[in-house]
């Protein structure tokens, strides 16, 4: 409950980044080049906050369990050294590739479009830094279940982007949302510091050494994430590659689409997965597997009661969400009409990403980190091809993009249970599949609900009467939802009862 309220807020506030972001350049040239500038350091930046967490977690929480705590204080020194300099490294080189980088990434763009992209580009790659030390704080403060600071830090992140780029776009322009990225990656890193400061005692040194043992598992894991990395760094090259010989705006749309329901995806299931894979990595540390099998299984069935009603908003409100979210200032209605194309597919694949996160999750508490890279190639490799397929050959325009993704969440996860990765198919008993079965009646419900209130309803005319409009269909349908749930004993009342009460005694 900590860990999803505050990756709601951060995830609000992250969209209000975009928001901000899209009432200053709208869907144009100008946030084309943009999102080119902005694209490897945010994979970058986004691959160790929301990856590293599977490595790192796992590593200190084994340290403790086994090893001294002088053995975990070098094991904290180890990583946040190696990340401090490993990423310097990186953001110089991207800072001095970042002319070809730009270029490469989007050829169909401008030759002005490239320069000023390529300016932007240079100093965002900065961000890798702190975003990598975070990450290193984060974990520790994770496997010390330490929830809320660290959840929240992308709020802090956010709140402060958001302010520069309102209070300086007029005098920076595009340089106010670097500048807001840098000081917000910084803040955020400073304020996890001084906790760990103030709530341990601390004994960092400037050590490259701890536990050999563990430090290879942790090596092996990070191999695998940077294996992982690198193939979906090529896919996002080439979906930028395809999206800038598209219509004008397409690329943005694009990026805005994939951008909400990723966000959607790790506020429903990232945040269940952040909460348990302490539990997960100490269970398997400890050699108690039957704990982390009930542990993963019931970890599955709340995303799932979570996953379901949003996919239902969004298919069926994707127009009134992207109009409630992103049209103002120079985000126009026709604008507003693109993304909710990209949106409404791009929601197909809710479910299978929250699945597809949480398997993630599962594999790295095991230390089964190369199934992961293999995995990841595997759908990485897969999505871009079908993109090849449904954008080049079948010309399906910008839909094309998001309708590969959820073939080839599809294929990933059908390759995982017919390989039983994790042992996987342990879960596939009767029991979850009457669940299973209840929560799509439930969604079924819901999305009749819905569909008859839009009938129903008068449409909205203001940017307000939307609000109300999105609240009512959305909450009407959330009862309905969760109603059937409570009717089918899928989720008991009383049940509601004892987890509340367990919050409440926390």
């Amino acid at each position: 409950m900590v860990v999803g309220f505050f990756t709601l807020l951060g995830n609000l506030t992250g969209i209000l980044v975009e928001t901000s972001i899209a009432a200053k350049l709208g869907l144009s040239r100008s946030s084309d080049a943009f999102y080119v500038a902005f694209t490897v350091p945010y994979v970058i930046s986004n691959l160790l906050s929301a990856t590293g967490q599977f490595s790192l977690v796992p590593f200190f929480t084994t340290l403790e369990a086994r090893h001294s705590s002088e053995e975990l204080w070098k094991g904290f020194s180890y990583v946040v050294n190696v990340l401090f300099l490993g990423l310097g490294a990186v953001a110089l080189v991207g800072a001095v590739t970042a002319p070809g980088v730009t270029r490469g990434i989007a050829p169909g763009l401008t030759r002005l479009q490239i320069e000023h992209a390529t300016q932007l580009c240079q100093w965002l790659f900065l961000i890798i830094i702190p975003a990598g030390v975070t990450e290193a704080f984060r974990s520790f403060l994770f496997s010390q279940h330490r929830f809320a600071l660290p959840s929240a830090a992308g709020l802090l992140r956010n709140a402060i982007v958001v302010a520069l780029i309102l209070l300086g776009f007029n005098r920076y322009g595009e340089y106010s949302i670097v500048l807001g990225y840098l000081t917000g990656y910084f803040f955020q890193m400073a304020v996890l510091g001084v906790q760990i400061m103030i709530s341990f005692p601390v004994r960092y040194s400037l050590s490259l050494v701890g536990a050999e043992k563990t430090l290879r598992s942790l090596r092996g894991a990070g191999a695998a994430q940077l294996g992982g990395a690198a193939a979906w760094q090529v896919l996002v090259v080439g979906e930028r590659m395809i999206a800038s010989f598209l219509p004008a705006g397409t690329l943005t749309a694009l990026n805005y689409g994939f951008k909400i329901v990723a966000t959607l995806g790790e506020l429903l299931s990232g945040s269940v997965g952040t909460a348990a894979l302490p539990v997960l990595a100490k269970a398997i540390a400890l050699k108690a597997q039957d704990s982390a099998r009930r542990t993963f299984q019931t970890t599955v069935e709340i995303s799932l009661v979570l996953a379901s009603p949003v996919m239902i908003f969004c298919l069926f409100l994707s127009r009134n969400i992207i109009r409630l979210v992103f049209e103002r200032g120079n985000f126009t209605p026709e604008a507003t009409a693109l993304m909710s194309t990209v949106f409404f597919y791009y929601a197909l694949s809710l479910p299978l990403f929250a699945a597809f996160r949480l398997l993630v999750f599962y594999l790295f508490a095991r230390g089964e980190a190369w199934w992961y890279m293999r995995l990841a190639l595997f759908h990485y490799g897969v999505t871009l091809a079908l993109d090849l397929l449904y954008v080049g050959l079948l010309q399906l325009g910008a839909k094309g993009i998001p309708l590969a993704l959820l073939t080839s969440f599809i294929l990933t996860l059908g390759l995982a249970v017919q390989r039983n990765l994790a042992e996987i198919r342990v879960f596939f008993d009767r029991s979850l599949g009457i669940f299973v079965a209840k929560n799509l009646f439930g969604s079924a419900l819901a999305g009749l609900a819905v569909w008859g209130l839009r009938h129903w309803l008068q449409p909205p005319r203001t940017g307000f009467d939307n609000f109300i409009y999105l609240c009512e269909l959305c909450g009407a349908g959330s009862l309905v939802f969760f109603g059937a749930l409570a009717a089918s004993r899928a989720l008991p009342l009383s049940y509601l009862s004892q987890v509340w009460q367990s919050a409440e005694d926390a």
